[in-house]
């Protein structure tokens, strides 16, 4: 509980310092930058609990899944204060309604279809990351900002390879240790390089 508790706190502290250092001029970039640079962290996070989640950093199943949640929650949060600023709804109308099915009686509920449904924040992360290097982005210090989040992303991205490696072993014992990670993070890095780096859609 005291975990959540941290994060919704400091969720809602980001989010009225985002309106307090706001000039309120229309449009909103200022708003609509910060949320939406805030809805990709919390989701980062969000994401980054599974792959940790049986280290020192994380022993605790059920704090793990608490902080996971309360993570998954800001984001929705954010998302939404993006999408009002924005305009961009589908992916903070598919956070809010992953959400929801976050709430403890629908967990219960939903029993083994909950795990699955869960597995949409994948998209909902893939859409944003399509959505974040195909716009314009108003932002200072634009190049710094994105090698410290391309360099964030292959962290992530080799965490949950890791994990989908110890899956596929599991499951055929026969192919090669760490398979998916070899081929899987060269390739995906050099993509995730080009989608920050080479597209021509970060000009101010």
């Amino acid at each position: 509980m005291r975990a959540s508790l941290v994060v919704y706190a400091c969720s809602l502290l980001l989010s009225g310092a985002v309106l307090l250092t706001s000039a309120h001029a229309l449009p909103a970039f200022h708003e609509t930058q910060w949320y939406a640079g805030l809805a990709f962290v919390f989701l980062y996070l969000t994401l980054a609990v599974g792959p940790l989640q049986g280290t020192p950093w994380l022993a605790s199943h059920a704090t793990g899944m608490e902080t996971r949640r309360a993570l998954g929650l800001s984001t929705c949060y954010f998302a939404l204060l993006h999408s009002y600023f924005g305009f961009y709804r589908f992916v903070g109308v598919l956070l809010c309604a992953l959400a929801i099915a976050s709430i403890p009686w629908l967990v219960r509920g939903m029993g083994r279809y909950w795990k699955p449904t869960q597995r949409l924040l994948y998209i909902a992360a893939t859409l944003i990351l399509i959505h974040g290097v195909t716009v314009t982005i108003h932002l200072t210090h634009l190049r710094a900002i994105l090698i410290v989040t391309y360099g964030f992303l292959v962290v992530l991205v080799a965490l949950e390879l890791r994990r989908l490696d110890r899956y596929v072993t599991r499951s055929h014992g026969a192919l090669p240790a760490n398979l998916v990670t070899l081929v899987g993070l060269p390739t995906l890095s050099v993509l995730l390089f080009w989608a920050f780096f080479f597209l021509d859609h970060h000009v101010h």
